[in-house]
């Protein structure tokens, strides 16, 4: 009986014992549950921010490809760029000259419009003075129509050929003359001198025989 005594102490000391470490084992079953609970947030967690990282990185890849592409797109505009402001430097300096050659034509033709004006007062003046001249030259070919009308003999000048005083041949450079007295052909040299005739306001070329003539009497 008090083996069985003993042996149920035991038993129940063991059990008691088993109990304490059951509930331990329960205690630290829970602790385990608990940090696995944990590591899986944590994994979550982790999970999350790596995902959310590698979409960043993905962005930032794609934001740096962009950058990249926008350089080189402002490369390629800062190089047009430069083109068209050394063309636009050609055209100015192009515009300059030609603005420089305008001036010097705007000169020009100014000095052309006074030359013109000058030209044009020079040549109001000479239509005045021809037409001045014009009247003499009316009046001195009707005067020497009327001397002609009563000179006697009056010869033609493709009938003469040669003086009527020195018998010399005409030429170019021994010309006629007609005496405007007598009305025959002369060269120079037999008819160089002048008399006042009636109906002339000046003296007139006559030959040599009639200048004598017109002195003596």
């Amino acid at each position: 009986m008090k083996h069985k005594t003993e042996l149920i102490a035991k038993l129940e000391a063991k059990t008691e014992s088993m109990g304490s470490t059951i509930h331990q084992l329960d205690e630290k079953l829970q602790e385990d549950k608990a940090a696995r609970k944990n590591l899986e947030e944590t994994a979550r967690s982790l999970g999350q921010k790596a995902t959310t990282a590698e979409i960043r990185a993905v962005a930032a890849e794609g934001d740096l490809r962009i950058e990249r592409e926008w350089r080189v797109s402002l490369q390629e505009s800062m190089v047009r760029d430069r083109d068209k402001i050394s063309v636009l430097t050609q055209e100015v300096e192009s515009l300059k000259s030609i603005g420089q050659k305008y001036m010097s034509l705007q000169e020009e033709q100014h000095q052309l419009k006074i030359q013109y004006s000058e030209a044009q007062k020079t040549l109001e003046e000479v239509g005045a003075t021809l037409s001045e001249n014009k009247l003499q030259l009316a009046e001195l070919l009707e005067r020497e129509a009327k001397s002609n009308e009563d000179t006697p003999n009056w010869t033609s000048d493709k009938d003469a050929v040669a003086c009527t005083a020195c018998s010399k041949e005409f030429t170019i450079a021994r010309r006629k003359h007609h005496c405007r007295r007598c009305g025959h052909i002369f060269c120079g040299a037999c008819s160089e001198k002048t008399v006042a005739l009636a109906g002339n306001t000046k003296p007139v070329r006559v030959c040599d025989n009639c200048f004598a003539e017109v002195r003596v009497t």
